[in-house]
């Protein structure tokens, strides 16, 4: 049985290695989580000789051209090459249109307002120092690095150029047969990969997955059978058929083996044999041919540059899609990036446009059916890039007004029944997840104490004043006092049992349990703040209360419990419109709503006097607005996160100029026993960790849903274990 895996080819033990971890995973669930420990030490060991295999490789393999034969090639199939590049990076862009709509929200996290890291382009693609552009990974850094290398050893002669060219040879193959040997262990890290997915991996999470699986394999089916011949067809005398039919043996190989070096002869040959046919092939012409296909071959083709659909898969799967403004500097990235291998590009990729590492096993999961597809792009690739050159060689490549309309119009129809065709199918089957509003809807405070909770807003004039409580009439009365503002998400507000809870309602208990007393809730209006807890209407405000200087002389304020992160809730498709100080300034009536934070509210106004701001005083009047008055509302980044999990349909965003600001209790001005010992609790509970629990579990849902072990057959059909 081991004589006979061994003999069996890479891909076959690959394939054989992905269903085998599928079961595997299948079987025993979350047991086998440890295994992608062992998944990613496979792939860290495949990336060792990456970056230097660049180096040599395009040292050596550029170098050693003759200055005519690299004249030719960079001028005209460089030019090409470069056309081709940007077409298949244009339809990439185009396809996350097909991506389903899923309306989906989530807990707050701590990484939407951290501070994303600038990208410095100019260490990215300039190697001023090559050894730190390799240490640091700049992948697009080190090809120009090794272009120039090439470059400048083409116009050298003598022996030392050929020691260097030798010695460039030598190493290359060295690392191929570095990797050849690593290859033979890939089996196990594709293993270890796909069992540790099918036992962790919840359902919705696959059924997201097949929507890359299903828009990849299209848009490499398009690539091949239709925008690449239809090029052909269009700009030379070969027709659509003959282009299809002649490269079908090369399509069949790669698609079978995945591997498109082992088809280099077959597509020169089918490169001269089609040529042949049209009386198109001089000698000159076959030689060229012959030595342009293994130089595109080094190149990265059009198969290569279709996993940068992975990144834009990534965004939409993580809840940030790849904003319009990424996709230049992804694209050129990408490309540059892949001139090594999609182990190193994928995670570069990943962390340009900020999308979490871990999404790399994804792709390392899906890789070997994907390989196959993007097989049969690279081979058409370099079918269609060697015929244009020889055709523009010979002179009978049209470039006339009718026929580039015909190709345009051929590849954009094209691109538009698929992308139209994918999003009606994928929209029918793939579906949004259940609700998240459930979740915090039903969520309970953990401390109890007896508790009662007053509806009704006391009103000044009429409702019965009383002293104001120190903390000794506190415990003597045996009830603590707190103000709350209802529906004020996720500091206090009812819950579908009708409880009222919330972060400050959570450490509201707390106080009172360590106060040994009961606790009593009662609303207040915030503008009537002050008024309230000099009235006696109870004893200290928890509510998510933003500092206002305006109020500090009326009433005294605890250290900040928190602080928060302004930013901006907004229906899902303005999002990104108030990331950027340019697209906010260039907004046109647009509505921006808002209920405290009147300093930042006034300065904004300076700020961008194009927008119309409009106090309203609550934020429920925002998300529940039947008719649109509000376009977006200003609230804290912790705040609107919990909002949107009520209302999908809305999503936050962290402007440039965003500033945080602290919340903190408030009690009457005059009750400084009551305000002293807050202080002081505060930083016990800080100390030792309660207020984190609280936090954690109020603000990112740490523990807000029972976390039920993934299906496996041996929990849940043989029930070996609980």
């Amino acid at each position: 049985m081991v004589k006979k895996i061994v003999s069996m080819t890479s891909s076959t033990q690959m394939l054989i290695a992905m269903f085998l971890g599928f079961g595997v995973g299948l079987f025993f669930g979350e047991s086998v989580g440890w295994l992608s420990t062992i998944g990613n030490a496979v792939i860290l060991l495949m990336q060792m000789t990456v970056l230097p295999y660049i180096l040599v490789s395009l040292i050596g393999g550029i170098g050693k051209l003759q200055k005519s034969t690299a004249t030719l090639i960079f001028s005209r199939a460089g030019m090409i090459m470069l056309l081709l590049w940007l077409l298949a990076l244009a339809v990439i862009a185009m396809m996350p249109l097909s991506f389903p709509f899923v309306e989906s929200a989530s807990f707050f996290s701590i990484s939407s307002i951290e501070p994303a890291a600038a990208i410095d382009y100019f260490k990215l693609y300039i190697p001023s120092n090559p050894f730190e552009s390799m240490a640091a990974g700049y992948v697009p850094a080190m090809v120009v690095f090794s272009i120039a290398m090439g470059l400048a050893l083409i116009g050298m002669e003598g022996e030392h150029k050929q020691q260097i060219l030798t010695f460039m040879h030598t190493t290359s193959e060295i690392f191929s047969r570095i990797t050849r040997g690593l290859i033979k262990i890939l089996p196990i890290g594709i293993f270890a990969m796909s069992a540790s997915a099918a036992g962790t991996m919840g359902v919705d999470e696959f059924a997201s997955m097949q929507v890359y699986l299903i828009s990849y394999f299209v848009l490499c089916l398009l690539l091949t059978f239709w925008i690449l011949p239809w090029i052909v067809a269009s700009l030379t005398p070969i027709t659509f058929h003959q282009a299809l039919s002649i490269s079908k043996a090369s399509l069949i190989t790669a698609f079978a083996t995945g591997n498109i070096f082992i088809v280099i002869p077959v597509i020169i040959e089918e490169c001269k044999q089609i040529m042949k046919q049209h009386d198109k092939l001089t000698e000159d012409g076959a030689t060229l041919i012959e030595i342009l296909v293994p130089i595109a071959f080094t190149f990265p083709n059009i198969g290569k540059l279709t996993v940068i659909l992975f990144v834009f898969f990534a965004g939409w799967f993580n809840g940030t899609p790849v904003d319009l403004s990424a996709i230049p500097s992804l694209s050129i990235s990408g490309l540059l990036s892949l001139f090594g291998s999609v182990y190193v590009a994928i995670p570069f990729m990943l962390d340009l446009v900020h999308l979490p590492s871990d999404l790399f096993q994804l792709f390392v999961m899906s890789g070997f059916i994907t390989g196959k597809f993007n097989s049969i792009a690279a081979v058409m690739n370099l079918f269609v890039l060697t015929i244009l050159t020889a055709a523009l060689f010979h002179k009978c490549l049209k470039l006339s007004p009718p026929r580039l309309i015909k190709m345009g119009v051929g590849i954009g129809i094209g691109i538009l029944l698929t992308i139209v065709s994918l999003r009606i199918g994928m929209g029918m089957f793939i579906h949004s997840p259940e609700i998240t509003s459930g979740v915090i809807a039903n969520m309970q405070v953990a401390d109890k104490v007896p508790t009662k909770v007053k509806r009704q807003f006391p009103e000044l004039g009429k409702t019965p004043t009383s002293p104001i409580a120190n903390l000794e009439a506190i415990r003597a009365r045996g009830a603590l006092k707190v103000g709350y503002i209802p529906s004020n998400v996720p500091f206090s507000y009812y819950n579908n049992a009708g409880q009222l809870v919330g972060f400050d309602s959570a450490m509201a208990s707390k106080l009172a349990e360590d106060l040994s007393v009961e606790i009593e809730f009662i609303p207040f209006k915030k503008d009537k703040l002050a008024e309230s807890l000099k009235a006696g209407f109870f004893d200290i405000a928890m509510s998510g209360l933003a500092m206002d200087i305006a109020q500090m002389d009326k009433l005294s304020y605890a250290e900040p419990v928190l602080e928060l992160n302004l930013a901006i809730a907004t229906r899902d498709h303005m999002v990104n419109k108030f990331k950027s100080n340019e697209d906010i300034l260039e907004m046109k009536n647009i509505t921006i709503a808002y209920v405290e934070h009147g300093d930042i509210i006034e300065e904004a106004k300076k700020r961008y006097p194009n927008l119309t701001f409009v106090k309203i005083s609550g934020y429920k009047n925002f998300f529940r607005q039947k008719k649109p008055k509000y376009d977006a509302v200003v609230i804290s980044a912790q705040a609107g996160s919990a909002w949107t999990l009520f209302f999908p349909g809305y999503g936050i965003a962290i402007p440039e100029t965003t500033s945080r600001y602290p919340v903190a209790y408030a009690v009457a001005q005059s009750n400084q026993s009551l305000l002293n010992y807050v202080n002081n609790w505060q930083k016990l509970r800080k100390v030792d960790g309660h207020q984190d629990r609280i936090y954690n579990y109020w603000m990112l849902g740490q523990g807000a849903t029972e976390v039920k072990p993934r299906w496996s057959i041996i929990r849940d059909v043989l029930h070996w274990v609980d």
